[in-house]
């Protein structure tokens, strides 16, 4: 291995799970994640060459992982439309039923908010990333990173909420 491909795993192993999370949560099947998973590494290992600090390694993988994705969303219109069934068969058979199932309501959910809200809500607590990352990758102020994140929560909970109070309408 080389220098710059022995630096370059140094950096990404400890990122790899987060980066992973992140395109599993966004692309919502395997296919398509393992797909931006595979863009994503390839396309920043081309450009380390120009990545001029290191401690900002985990804020440039993302960004280029956002940017593919937004530029895999702009090609999939033109291709057709969002298929629902294809996005629930994505599931971890690591947890039980009951987590999967409330999990599977949380993502159908998080589908609803507007994609900057949903993105950082993903990057925040899914990948794990702090807010100055995040601010790097959506751009914006920290300001409007807690925005999106505090209104994508709020508007999630509201939106669990009018479910499980229709369900037990419809029950009782």
């Amino acid at each position: 291995m080389t220098n710059q491909q022995t630096e370059f795993m140094a950096l990404y192993e400890p990122l790899h799970k987060r980066l992973s999370n992140y395109c599993r949560s966004m692309a919502r099947n395997r296919s398509d994640a393992d797909d931006l998973l595979n863009d994503t590494i390839l396309a920043a290992y081309e450009q380390f060459d120009k990545l001029e600090n290191p401690d900002r390694f985990a804020g440039y993988l993302f960004t280029i992982a956002s940017n593919l994705f937004k530029k895999q969303l702009r090609r999939k219109k033109f291709r057709g439309k969002y298929d629902e069934k294809v996005a629930l068969l994505m599931e971890d058979l690591s947890i039980d039923a009951e987590t999967r199932a409330e999990l599977s309501i949380v993502m159908q959910k998080m589908e609803l908010l507007p994609s900057l809200q949903r993105e950082a809500l993903i990057l925040f607590h899914i990948s794990d990333l702090p807010l100055e990352e995040i601010r790097n990758i959506q751009g914006g102020s920290l300001s409007a990173v807690k925005q999106r994140i505090k209104r994508g929560r709020e508007r999630l909970m509201q939106l669990c909420t009018e479910r499980q109070q229709t369900v037990i309408t419809l029950f009782f």
